[in-house]
């Protein structure tokens, strides 16, 4: 496992673009620290005959059948879904012009 100190914090600090303090750095010596040291402790752990998970959690995924449907007009041979545009035109959303 790799020793944690305060040249190794700096040099993490320094490529990550940080400025932080004498304190800080004590302080971040001792979390690494703890943090590596509990990875240590779970590498240790027997996991063999274990699936590895994508979730914590098991469940089936309930999607509806991906149906293809005719599209719906309004009385005036619109289609029924530019209702909710701000702006239509040519039968479309308006949109900004992007060049």
């Amino acid at each position: 496992m790799v020793e944690v100190n305060e040249a190794l914090i700096r040099k993490v600090a320094e490529l990550a673009r940080l400025e932080c303090s004498d304190a800080e750095v004590s302080e971040y010596v001792r979390s690494v620290g703890d943090v590596l040291g509990y990875v240590a402790q779970l590498e240790e752990v027997d996991t063999k005959g274990v699936e590895p998970m994508t979730h914590g959690v098991d469940f089936v995924l309930r999607a509806r059948a991906d149906v293809a449907e005719a599209p719906k007009f309004t009385a005036d041979g619109k289609p029924k879904v530019l209702s909710a545009a701000p702006e239509v035109l040519y039968d479309g959303y308006k949109v900004p012009q992007v060049l």
